[in-house]
């Protein structure tokens, strides 16, 4: 099972949508795919409509460590998808997590995902949009890093510190880590998107994928729905182009 992080420590950036998007992607290929919601906010969750609150979460997964993660895993409507689902606990769990002395801190989702290690060929992660114990879980867990990035006038702000802090994962916790490459979301014909681009090859070199999803309103429409863009609009724009970046990533 290849593992991945979907990570910027900004919010709004496309996160959440790639994630799911990515995910339609490869589970269309025929793939099985599970999701990960690492979020509080527990988008990812709802889309695929699988938020609770009396249900077993994420935040059990983090917590518990004889906990069967087979009873965590939800399935969703769509075939070859499956997830692990995020709910408002999430927002408690980083503190419980730090308080408790008595085993690891950053690895509980690495050793987790190794009980079902054979039942997927792709895990992707949705982290939230800062760094914190609950993130680290995630990239001790993962084998590579996707970033999004929304091009605007902060779009370089605190990419560098991001890049640092992969690394420092790399170096302390995960030596098998790859920070695979940024994409750049919510893309438009614009000066300012074609001088950060610019910018940001400088910065990244090959490290930036050629394949960039544009602006389109059906993906915010596909939310309502509660399915992904790829799956309820498969002729928008935004599907096309998550299908040509997940076989460039891929």
């Amino acid at each position: 099972m290849k593992k991945v992080s979907i990570f910027n420590i900004k919010g709004g950036v496309a996160k959440t949508t790639s994630t799911a998007n990515l995910g339609a992607c490869l589970s269309q290929q025929g793939k099985k795919v599970l999701l990960v919601d690492l979020d509080p906010q527990s988008n990812l969750t709802k889309l695929f409509k699988a938020y609770s609150m009396d249900d077993l979460s994420v935040s059990d997964v983090l917590l518990n460590k004889d906990l069967d993660i087979h009873n965590v895993i939800k399935k969703t409507d769509f075939e070859n998808i499956d997830i692990i689902p995020s709910n408002v606990a999430l927002a408690f769990t980083e503190k419980k997590i730090l308080l408790d002395v008595n085993r690891s801190q950053q690895n509980r989702l690495s050793k987790a995902l190794k009980a079902i290690k054979d039942e997927y060929e792709y895990c992707l992660i949705d982290c939230p949009p800062s760094l914190n114990m609950i993130t680290v879980n995630a990239l001790c867990a993962s084998d590579e890093v996707f970033v999004p990035i929304k091009i605007d006038k902060f779009a370089l702000d605190g990419l560098e510190y991001l890049l640092d802090s992969i690394e420092e994962i790399k170096e302390e916790f995960n030596p098998n880590l790859n920070f695979k490459g940024c994409f750049i979301t919510m893309d438009s014909a614009t000066t300012v998107n074609r001088i950060i681009k610019q910018e940001l090859k400088k910065l990244l070199g090959d490290k930036i994928f050629n394949t960039t999803i544009k602006q389109n309103v059906k993906v915010i429409e596909s939310t309502f729905d509660e399915c992904p863009v790829v799956f309820s609009n498969k002729k928008a724009r935004a599907s096309i182009n998550y299908k040509d970046l997940c076989k460039e990533v891929f």
